[in-house]
């Protein structure tokens, strides 16, 4: 006789129980490993240099598509948690004396605080208010930054002189491009497979992707929505923000630029091109964004209109991304 009284999971066939993560982890850290032999092999300085944005990039729009993608919340104040982290890690390194690597760490506490600063009047938001909110939040920073040269945030100009980040002793410079290519890669792999392979793959995945499909009846079956969206902003941010910590130390400086049309416009493109939710599209998204942007440097001010048009065309031609074209093909007989 079967025993009713035990739910049958045999016939359950899905990533949020497991299946599979030995298998896709091993190939996802073996394209790194091909990513690491590519840096040695990569004799050009500036080659390496973009491919150390993408990398850190890779953070913020894994982040960003945790919370838009996967958990369907309209946030647009992912750079907002960039750049405290960026301001924070910096800060702490330059005032209170702490190492780089301590700076970083403590980057991810700044951006948890931040999350929930933010988190909680979104939550009180519907839909759409919540995007309006957030972009609010996103304008109004810059003039705080520019303002707050009395409490060390350097004003217009930013922080300059950030210390280098400090390995065993050994100080990485901005210019040992090699160096900082293996580390920008390392920590922005472990925070992707963080996202996507740990948290994405867990039940804290799964309740975003029910909230996202079916907010109503997730709610329902016993998925608490305020906890998990508030789960959402946090994860979100401390990832961000410690993509923030390692651009400043590995730029040594950092303005409210950051805030600037570009660098949003830029990860709005991203996100559409490699298509939200769909693992690896945003990731894809990133390489092509950034590789495609340098390309165009020569075309100066038209580069940004070239963008927008990419994002264009790509809404209406591929609605899901370039991932959404890889899934529309997996499942052609």
């Amino acid at each position: 006789m079967s025993d009713f009284s035990k739910p049958d999971t045999s016939m359950i066939a899905s990533v949020f129980t497991g299946k599979g993560l030995v298998r896709d982890s091993l190939v996802f850290w073996a394209v790194i490993a091909g990513l690491a032999m590519l840096g040695a092999v990569l004799g050009d300085s500036y080659v390496r240099h973009i491919f150390i944005l993408v990398f850190i990039w890779c953070i913020v729009i894994a982040s960003w598509d945790l919370i838009l993608g996967y958990a369907g919340i309209f946030n647009y104040a992912q750079l907002v948690f960039f750049t405290f982290g960026a301001y924070g890690s910096a800060m702490l390194s330059i005032y209170a004396g702490f190492t780089p690597l301590l700076s970083i760490l403590s980057a991810a506490a700044i951006g948890a605080v931040i999350g929930v600063v933010i988190a909680i009047p979104s939550l009180r938001l519907k839909g759409e208010y919540v995007a309006l909110f957030t972009f609010a939040v996103h304008l109004a920073l810059p003039p705080l930054i520019q303002q707050g040269k009395a409490i060390g945030m350097g004003g217009n100009t930013g922080l300059l002189g950030i210390p280098w980040l400090n390995l065993f002793g050994f100080q990485v410079s901005s210019i040992d491009k090699l160096t900082w290519y293996w580390v920008s890669l390392f920590l922005g792999a472990l925070c992707v497979w963080l996202i996507y392979f740990i948290v994405l793959r867990g039940r804290m995945g799964l309740a975003f992707v029910a909230m996202r499909d079916a907010d109503t009846f997730a709610q329902a079956i016993g998925v608490n929505e305020y906890k998990y969206k508030l789960l959402a902003f946090v994860v979100s941010a401390v990832f961000t923000a410690v993509a923030g910590g390692i651009y400043a130390h590995y730029t040594s400086v950092v303005t409210p630029k950051i805030l600037g049309t570009e660098f949003f416009l830029m990860a709005m493109v991203m996100l559409a091109i490699g298509g939200m939710g769909r693992f690896p599209g945003a990731i894809l998204g990133v390489f092509l964004v950034v590789i495609g942007n340098e390309l165009l440097r020569s075309f100066d001010d038209y580069r940004l209109l070239l963008l927008g048009v990419v994002v264009v065309v790509t809404v209406i031609c591929l609605p899901r991304g370039i991932a959404g074209l890889f899934e529309r093909q997996s499942k052609q007989p």
